[in-house]
């Protein structure tokens, strides 16, 4: 599940509604765009402790779709987080799974439960005898 921030404008003057999905608008060319290390951007951390002074210099911008875009960042750190908490969940499920098998692949062998099955399996089977 994503949050994607969706807008209806009313434009001042125009009697028609507008629709769209809400994204920062470019202010740089492609080639010129800046690269910011992912760890820059932990100052938009859903519990920063400056999270308050940020979104005021935010809102000084006096951007929406910056302030969307924040948000929405926000939204999918917590989302992430929350995902990778499941994930190593699933993770250590499936190795303790994993680790029981092999425990009872070890008693099995222990006891040597194939050759047994196998016995039992030609003691259970009729033979057809040859008539001469």
């Amino acid at each position: 599940m994503t949050y994607d921030p969706f807008v209806l404008a009313i434009v001042k003057d125009n009697p028609y509604l507008y629709g769209q999905a809400l994204y920062i608008e470019p202010r740089t060319l492609e080639t010129q765009r800046p690269w910011y290390n992912p760890s820059d951007l932990n100052l938009f951390q859903m519990y920063d402790p400056h999270r308050a002074e940020t979104d005021g210099l935010v809102r000084s911008l006096e951007d929406e779709s910056a302030i969307a875009e924040v948000h929405h960042w926000r939204r999918l750190m917590s989302e992430r987080a929350k995902l990778e908490r499941d994930m190593q969940c699933v993770l250590k499920s499936v190795h303790d799974a994993g680790m029981e098998q092999e425990r009872i692949q070890v008693r099995m062998e222990s006891a040597n439960l194939l050759a047994r099955i196998d016995f039992t399996w030609e003691l259970a089977r009729p033979r057809r005898g040859r008539c001469s």
